[in-house]
């Protein structure tokens, strides 16, 4: 079968939801093709299971875990929703001025910190430690529904398996605003190849789960599936710059059992500092798994630690995620090489040291305390700016083009949805107006 549009979109998360509701806002005819499906089950292990690539154990070859999201709205259904303004660095670098897009997104979400009140009394502790010991923590600003927060909706740690009271914003709300206005969503369709034709992609070919693949054309076609799959299908077509220098924002937590409630009912990341950031490329935050996520964990540390898990409830963590160097690969069918350097295990190594101080200081006995194995938060990098899409995020394909996390030209180094959804607003005044960067 075919089907033709103005535009095809092969991705649902935040980059691709936001251009699918520009388009089809500003009269487009849009497809909008996500692989999975849109889960119900949120807040629950089975849904969180469903919703991540091999149930959270997709690994580069070298055993780093790493996080990839099949389901409408992609990685917002299982992230923090932690919000940050693009880095400075993207203008000053990169000559790319995302402020009129971020900041009418700001408003527009109604990005704020948490207030005091929702906190969380284990990251009010954390936080109020911290700076007495001469540290900058504050609470972090998120993309919460207030309304339904402050009513007694909280989903605490569960919320990384998905937010099962709705308080929290992911792009599946875009994609409502899309499909309203028109757009076309088709779910568990997933995108095999790039149709070009005379150096032009005219189309894609998708794979419909239960029935035959189906061919979509159109005018335009913007990839948005992500750091791993998207440089898959640029390799595929024949780009053959896609699906180098990585870059996965490596994170680990930091555990400790403490004498007060832990923080398996606090907002992820209630509070962090941003201290490091420019200096090392090191984030902190108060962040704790799901309790049998937590386990998994503690397992894969050394079974000794294992029996910590009995005492969860008293559980406190802390992020630490670092800027890590560019390096490794993606290849054509979605295997990844991510190494990290002496530097970044050098990063890693300052925000534990600085943790252990802060959850000692809380009352943590030192005895008690357990990092987790590194894992991927952010896999991008991929289809870099300047290397395989220009600042209009057009790859040397005309009419094709990138806009997920993969257009990083370096690791972000911080929360990136606020940053997708000002790339995917400016890609889309480009597609309307004409403008160009």
């Amino acid at each position: 079968m075919q089907h033709t549009y103005d535009a095809v979109v092969v991705g649902s998360g935040p980059g691709g939801a936001t251009v699918a509701r520009g388009l089809a806002m500003a009269g487009k005819k849009v497809a909008l093709l996500e692989k999975g499906k849109e889960h119900r089950n949120l807040g629950t292990y089975a849904g969180a299971l469903s919703i991540v690539e091999k149930a959270g154990f997709f690994k580069s070859k070298e055993g780093v875990a790493m996080l990839m999201a099949s389901s409408t709205g992609g990685a917002t259904t299982v992230y923090s929703a932690s919000a940050a303004m693009p880095p400075p660095w993207l203008k000053e670098r990169y000559h790319i001025d995302l402020g009129p897009y971020a900041d009418q997104t700001w408003t527009e979400l109604k990005a704020a910190p948490l207030p005091e009140s929702l906190l969380g009394n284990a990251s009010r502790r954390i936080m109020e430690t911290a700076n007495h010991l001469g540290y900058d923590w504050t609470p972090t600003p998120k993309l919460y529904n207030r309304d339904k927060v402050e009513s007694g909706c909280r989903c605490g740690a569960g919320t990384s398996l998905g937010c099962s009271c709705g308080a929290k914003w992911t792009a599946r709300e875009y994609i409502k605003d899309a499909v309203t206005h028109g757009a076309h969503l088709r779910t568990r369709a997933e995108c095999t190849e790039i149709l070009v034709r005379n150096g032009k992609a005219t189309g894609v070919r998708v794979h419909l789960a239960g029935r035959d693949t189906e061919e979509f054309y159109a005018d335009k076609i913007i990839l948005a599936a992500g750091g791993i799959p998207t440089p898959g299908l640029l390799l595929k077509a024949g780009i053959q710059s896609a699906g180098r220098q990585c870059v996965i924002d490596p994170t680990v937590l930091l555990y400790g059992i403490s004498p007060f409630e832990g923080s398996h009912t606090d907002p992820l990341v209630s509070v962090d500092t941003w201290e490091f950031c420019d200096s090392h490329g090191v984030r902190m935050g108060t962040l704790i798994d799901p309790k049998l996520m937590t386990l998994i964990s503690l397992g894969k540390t050394g079974l000794r630690h294992l029996p910590k898990g009995r005492h969860y409830h008293h559980m406190v963590g802390i992020l630490i995620k670092i800027k890590d160097t560019p390096g490794g690969w993606v290849d054509a069918s979605g295997q990844v090489s991510k190494e990290l350097t002496k530097a970044d295990f050098d990063k890693l190594a300052m925000g534990k040291e600085i943790a252990s101080e802060i959850l000692t200081a809380s009352g943590c006995h030192p005895s008690t305390l357990v990092a987790s194995p590194v894992r991927g938060a952010h896999p991008s990098g991929t289809c870099g700016i300047g290397t395989v899409v220009d600042t209009n995020l057009q790859t040397a394909i005309d009419n094709l083009y990138v806009c997920d996390a993969s257009i990083f030209p370096e690791a972000l180094d911080r929360p990136t949805v606020i940053t997708l959804i000002a790339f995917g607003k400016r890609l889309v005044d480009h597609l309307v107006n004409g403008k160009n960067a």
